[in-house]
């Protein structure tokens, strides 16, 4: 009997061996040499590394599993673990998330770092998960949002006879209803050619998606609004993530702190190159009194007053 015991104990070590096997997928809609493609390859390495090899990552790009929403949809059912995406996608699973998208409420830098590296980032992250059926972690700078366009905006007031292309997100849509835009909500896929055929004069997003979706090649004019300084992070399925180990969500929370962290000292190093880049290849950019666009975004608070704790805190900070 002892030796049959010892046997059996000997033939399950490799199945208790297999079980410390964790295997997550993750994706990204960044091209390969891009910036985040750079960083989901920085955290996927980090898991890995810290891991002993326990966990292993497939990472898909390109936009190859699908649109941003179908693939955070695939997460939230489990056939996605892992996805790189910005915080305010999460809105239409929990108006918390808004806040991210919020115009004009993280003021530089310096603040960004203060909101997502401090106190206000974790809770904020907690009060998201609670409410939704997702787990995020980590938080990068993506580079201040400008709307791009084909026709040229001279002051706040040209912006009335442009028509935008929005992500289908509620604080997006209504910040440029406020700002007198006509606007069509849509997604990325259809963009590039939605521009180039004139059926939206522009769009808004961070100057590394211009270079990276090749916008400069249908838009002519870069309107420096600045309107969110927005964070990327990434997103884990909550049941996905709450069935590992405690060891493995510390390690797998720290690598995407680590990787995002260095994601956005590179941003803010190489965010001024950016737009020297896209002067080279053509485009121009032009300046707008943001002063107006805040004066006319003062409604906003009162289509979002479940954000308005969130909102003043993250204000507060910045004094």
């Amino acid at each position: 009997m002892p030796l049959l015991a010892g046997l059996l104990v000997f033939a399950l070590l490799p199945t208790v061996a297999m079980a410390q096997q964790v295997r997550l997928r993750l994706v990204t809609f960044a091209t390969p040499n891009t910036h985040w493609h750079q960083t989901a390859t920085r955290f996927k390495e980090l898991a890995e590394s810290k891991s002993g090899g326990k966990i292993r990552m497939t990472l898909d790009h390109s936009g190859a599993t699908g649109d941003w929403p179908q693939v955070i949809e695939s997460v939230l059912i489990g056939t996605t673990d892992i996805v790189l995406e910005s915080i305010g996608t999460l809105d239409r699973y929990t108006t918390i998330a808004g806040v991210e998208s919020y115009p004009y409420l993280v003021k530089d830098i310096e603040h960004f770092k203060k909101v997502y590296y401090g106190p206000i980032g974790k809770e904020l992250f907690k009060a998201i998960s609670d409410s939704s059926g997702f787990h995020i972690a980590g938080a990068a700078y993506r580079g201040a949002r400008h709307l791009s366009t084909s026709k040229l905006v001279e002051n706040a007031d040209g912006l009335k006879n442009i028509k935008i292309r929005v992500p289908p997100l509620k604080m997006y849509r209504r910040t440029w209803e406020l700002l007198g835009t006509s606007v069509v909500p849509m997604g990325v896929d259809e963009l590039f050619t939605s521009l180039q055929q004139k059926l939206v004069d522009g769009q808004e997003n961070p100057l590394e998606v211009l270079i990276r979706q090749k916008y400069y090649e249908v838009q002519k004019y870069v309107v420096e609004t600045a309107h969110i300084m927005g964070a990327y992070t990434f997103i884990f399925s909550k049941a996905r993530f709450n069935s590992l180990s405690e060891e493995y969500r510390k390690l797998l929370v720290e690598s995407a702190e680590q990787a995002t962290l260095e994601a956005t000292e590179r941003m803010v190093k190489t965010e001024a190159a950016l737009k020297e880049e896209l002067i080279k290849l053509g485009m121009e950019f032009k300046q707008v009194d943001r002063s107006v666009l805040q004066a006319r975004l003062a409604p906003l608070p009162n289509d979002f007053p479940e954000l308005a704790t969130w909102v003043k805190r993250i204000q507060d900070s910045a004094k």
